[in-house]
């Protein structure tokens, strides 16, 4: 070790009633562990309480390093509830309407803008507004 330098992680280490492993690996090992477990109870297997009570703190470990560290940049207040009012949505016909052209021409004029639906047949309002506003220019 070098003055400039900080000390590297020591090694995977196996005591006596478990194993210390180096926080920089949890997150990649929790990942890899998740995916495999999430595609075994997709495929309809089951996964023993300890194995799912060592994931979760795994997934702790490594949320704890990677908040310690800033690598964390999303918050539990960046996330909305499920119950956030949706957008206001616009029909197809309304869209149609708005542009004075056929259902089928909005929807063409919608792509060619890159604006896409927001569900089948419906349009956000705030996407509907700027495309009628475009068409004028």
């Amino acid at each position: 070790m070098t003055a400039d330098r900080s000390p590297s992680p020591p090694p995977a280490v196996l005591a006596a009633g478990g194993v210390f492993l180096p926080a920089e690996v949890c997150e990649r090992l929790w990942r890899i562990l998740r995916d495999h477990l999430t595609a075994r109870l997709r495929d309809g297997g089951q996964v023993r309480p300890e194995i799912a009570d060592a994931l979760a703190v795994l997934r702790a470990a490594a949320l704890a390093h990677l908040s310690a560290y800033g690598h964390l940049t999303r918050t539990s207040a960046d996330i909305g509830t499920s119950s956030a009012p949706a957008p206001p949505l616009v029909t197809t016909a309304e869209l149609a309407a708005r542009l004075g052209v056929s259902e089928r021409h909005a929807r063409r004029l919608a792509h060619a803008e890159g604006i896409t639906p927001a569900a089948r047949g419906s349009w956000t309002a705030e996407d509907a507004a700027a495309l009628a506003a475009h068409r004028r220019r």
